[in-house]
């Protein structure tokens, strides 16, 4: 298609709501990160031991490694779903949060049995 100055027309722009919904949801992924980190740092000053030698500092960059993926994950799925709003796709299917949501699990599962551990000699 071409405009009547026999240029091609330029594509129709998506809806704006579409990509502020986006830009939303790349900022919850960054205040999940942020969490995240916050409690790595929170592990090293208040819970260094755990009872295990080294549990708390293996939780805590636990923690700060699921910070950064899940940054790094929003980012890479804000950057493909804007990518597919400008083209009028479907959005990508994204397993991220599905491995951000394990990674956390398996911190938390790591983190109880310290905890219980500690209990349990303390």
């Amino acid at each position: 298609m071409s405009s009547p100055a026999g240029r091609p027309a330029a594509p129709p722009h998506p809806d704006y709501r579409f990509s502020l919904a986006n830009e939303r949801t790349l900022l919850a992924w960054l205040r999940t990160a942020l969490a995240l980190v916050a409690g790595g740092v929170a592990m090293t000053q208040f819970a260094p031991d755990l009872g295990v030698p080294a549990g708390g500092p293996v939780v805590s960059v636990g923690l700060l490694l699921a910070g950064l993926l899940t940054a790094l994950a929003g980012h890479r799925r804000y950057v493909r779903n804007e990518r597919a709003i400008a083209a009028d796709q479907p959005l990508p299917v994204s397993a991220a949060a599905a491995w951000v949501t394990a990674l956390v699990a398996v911190l938390v599962v790591a983190l109880l049995v310290l905890v219980v551990v500690e209990t349990v000699r303390g």
